[in-house]
């Protein structure tokens, strides 16, 4: 008697009934599963130490680049190494968008801007009045038992990953879950980005090269971006 057909057949059904379950964790690992530090975790390493944060932001919007000065290790002068180390700092950098001068919606702003790029004679403008992304430092407290990746990630779907503090020199705009950038002389929003309440799954929808946001105070807020 042959008994290969029925065990043949029962495996036919297992394999019929294993896919949507198999289907269903592709889905979830490719466009759900967010390897990245989760946002308690960068969150948590803000409050401890949002002096630092804070202090580093101030000393990088004031430090004096004269033309006649090299300002590229700006960061090495002082005891600035040693907040980064404190605070788990990388690197700190203005983002060379739209200048952020108070009261950033309005139209006379909006001119004072466009004049002040024209006769800028640096870039003094967007050092001082620019967004500014804080790059973490690779370190241990970002590490956990139910997250144990680095702040970046290389994958296949969106190609690398990464997760930084955003700092906004103004109180940005927040209407219908969308982050709004200083206007421009045309009266357009400069830039327009979506903002979740948790960062800590993959955003739906999320568009190559997109950056998405979490808010943790006013002026401060968890990025996370795609380089796919």
């Amino acid at each position: 008697m042959n008994s290969t057909k029925p065990a043949n057949k029962y495996w036919k059904h297992s394999i019929w009934f294993l896919l949507p379950g198999f289907a269903g964790f592709l889905y979830y690992f490719f466009w759900i599963w967010n390897p990245l530090p989760s946002d308690e975790a960068m969150i948590e390493n803000f409050n401890a130490h949002r002096a630092d944060f804070v202090e580093v932001v101030r000393r990088y919007r004031e430090y004096d680049r004269s033309a006649d000065k090299s300002h590229s290790f700006w960061f090495k002068e002082g005891d600035t190494l040693q907040l980064y180390k404190r605070a788990g700092i990388d690197s700190i950098d203005d983002t060379a968008l739209r200048p952020w001068l108070p009261n950033p919606y309005s139209a006379q702003t909006a001119k004072a801007v466009d004049e002040e790029i024209r006769n800028a004679k640096s870039f003094q403008i967007f050092h001082k009045y620019g967004a500014l992304r804080i790059t973490p430092a690779r370190s241990p407290r970002f590490f956990s038992p139910e997250n144990t990746n680095h702040y970046r990630w290389n994958g296949l779907v969106h190609g690398s990953l990464w997760k930084d503090y955003y700092f906004f020199p103004e109180v940005p705009r927040i209407e219908n879950d969308e982050l709004l950038g200083p206007i421009r002389s045309d009266g357009d929003y400069s830039f327009r980005a979506r903002v979740f309440a948790s960062l800590n799954r993959l955003p739906p929808q999320w568009k190559d090269f997109e950056c998405v946001y979490r808010q943790i105070e006013p002026q401060w807020f968890i990025r996370m971006c795609n380089g796919h």
